[in-house]
Formats: C-alpha cells, structure tokens, sequence
C-alpha cells in the first residue's frame, strides 16, 4: 500500500501516513501515566527512544519581537468561547526535531503538553524516523513554550521523543518527555529556567464526555509554517463531516506545522489532535484524530508497557 499524497510505502492497517501525515482511509483522554516515567528509566531499550539535538540556528529568529503573528482569530458573536484561552495556550509548544540523517530531513511541528511534569502528546510523523529507528541526534528535540497572552516563544527546552512500535504508526501519535532547559552555546546560558511544573492542558474541571456535533465551532491551536511558524497561530472552524474510523474533518486551517497540536470546542474541551489536510485540486480540509483514538492510542500503550514489565 503506498500513499497517495507522497508515495511513501505504508503498513496494511495505517490510518495515516508517517512521511506525510495524509490519511491513508477515512475508514476524554485518559492519561496513562501510573509510574510511567519510573518505568521508563528502566526499560528505555524496550522504545524506539533517541535523545538528541542540533542547534538550529534559525530558531533564534523566534525571539524577533517584530513578528506580526498572533493569536487573533476570527470567532463569530455566536461562537463565543466560555474558557480561559491563556491556559490552552500556554499548554500547546512548538517542535523542531533535527534529524541524523540530513538536514533536509528535519522535522517540527506543534505539540500539547498534558503533564505537570512534561509529558507532550504530538504526531509521530513530525519526529523523523523510518520503520526501525528514530533519526533524531542524542540530545532529543527542541521544544519551544509561548507567551501564553502573544503566542510568541518564551521558553526553550529539550524533550526526549518517545515512539512505540506499531502503536505510533497505526495512529499517528508518539509523545515526548522534557527533561532539561535549552542549553545556548554561544552565550553559555540556559534558554530557561527548569520550571517545577510545565502549564499543561486539562480541562476535566470543565467537559463532560458529550459528543461533538456536526457543524459545532472548533479551534485549532498550533504553530502552522503558513504563518511562519514560529508563533501560536489560532485558526477557527466548524466540523464538516465524520468520515468515520473516528476521524474529525473540519473546515479549520491546518497545515504542516500544525500538526500534533490541539483541537478544542466552543467550551475548550479537547476534541482531537490535528494531523493533515485532506485535499483534492480545489478546496483542503483538515483532518483531526478524535479523542477516541487517542484513548484508544493511550489504552494500548498501557497494554504495551504492561507486558513488558
């Protein structure tokens, strides 16, 4: 089976397409996190786990004061959000993972932070990889946090890319654990100070498990390289259709860069991951993996760790 947005080979079963992000078929998440990290120190060899880094010089231009992208967004009168955008947006980082292939193999895109302590849910085709390695140099990705009230960078840290295998492939979806400040070189000071919690996303105190309806608002939340790609970027839709095998089609903006960020309704409820652009010689759509195949994503890596013990 080969995809047909890019040609790269893919896995019978994939939704999704690890070069590209293009779905391969149309065809609240539950955090699984008992004693992951503690786990995880002791049996890294089981992951396809590389930590690693490159300075990427062109991530200082992210410090420009005078970028003109923001968080603006064009919400209707009868599309009036009833959270605290700021929270949302302090939880959502920008991307940049290096690769030890090529430079022009590097990759990036947006990623939700949904820990205290650094946990960020993303999509697996941002970190470069192919079907036996993750081609990411020893110190990890970049990871980048907003001004949670100009979307403009502020902090950055390094995170170790956490893939799993099949699991990754099958739903588009890896995480990463931030364990240190961005170390700069050339100045010989940190980027950051190593904070005791990261702002994450959780919005249990707010959402019920009500399912989201055809042609609610939604918005998407992420750093989309359209807009430069170096600030949060806002953009606001409606959902379009449900293509089924728990896929979300909006007419939301999403483009690369975006991907792995995060989709919200009208009350901030997460209602997916945005992953693609579903496109024909006209007009694109977004794509959004639902939560419930991020549950069902969190549901087989609890399986997975477990027979691993």
């Amino acid at each position: 089976m080969f995809c047909k947005n890019c040609g790269q080979q893919v896995k019978a079963g994939s939704k999704f397409c690890k070069n590209c992000g293009q779905e391969i078929k149309f065809g609240r998440f539950a955090i699984f996190r008992v004693n992951f990290f503690g786990w995880l120190k002791d049996h890294r060899k089981g992951f396809l786990i590389a930590l690693g880094i490159v300075v990427f010089i062109a991530i200082l231009g992210i410090y420009d004061e005078s970028s003109n992208t923001n968080t603006s967004s064009n919400y209707s009168a009868t599309q009036t959000i009833s959270y605290d955008q700021n929270e949302i947006v302090a939880s959502v980082v920008n991307i940049f993972c290096p690769s030890t292939v090529s430079e022009e193999e590097a990759s990036g895109g947006s990623g939700t932070i949904i820990s205290e302590d650094g946990l960020i849910l993303t999509n697996s085709h941002i970190i470069p990889q192919d079907e036996i390695n993750i081609h990411v140099d020893e110190q990890g990705c970049l990871v980048v946090l907003p001004d949670p009230t100009t979307g403009q960078a502020k902090d950055i840290y390094l995170a170790h890319p956490i893939v799993l295998p099949e699991l990754s492939d099958k739903y588009d979806l890896a995480f990463m654990e931030i364990y240190s400040s961005y170390y700069d070189v050339e100045t010989g000071e940190y980027s950051s100070v190593y904070p005791r919690k990261f702002p994450s996303f959780d919005d249990t105190t707010r959402c019920n498990n009500e399912n989201i309806q055809l042609g609610e608002p939604i918005r998407i939340f992420g750093y989309p390289a359209i807009s430069g790609g170096y600030s949060l970027t806002i953009t606001d839709g409606v959902v379009s259709s449900f293509p089924g095998d728990s896929l979300i089609v909006t007419s939301a903006k999403i483009s690369y860069g975006n991907s792995g960020g995060l989709a919200v309704d009208r009350n901030g409820c997460m209602i997916g991951v945005p992953s693609m652009v579903s496109s024909d010689e006209v007009e694109s759509l977004g794509v959004i993996i639902s939560m419930d195949l991020v549950n069902q994503f969190s549901e087989e890596v609890t399986t997975y760790i477990d027979s691993l013990k």
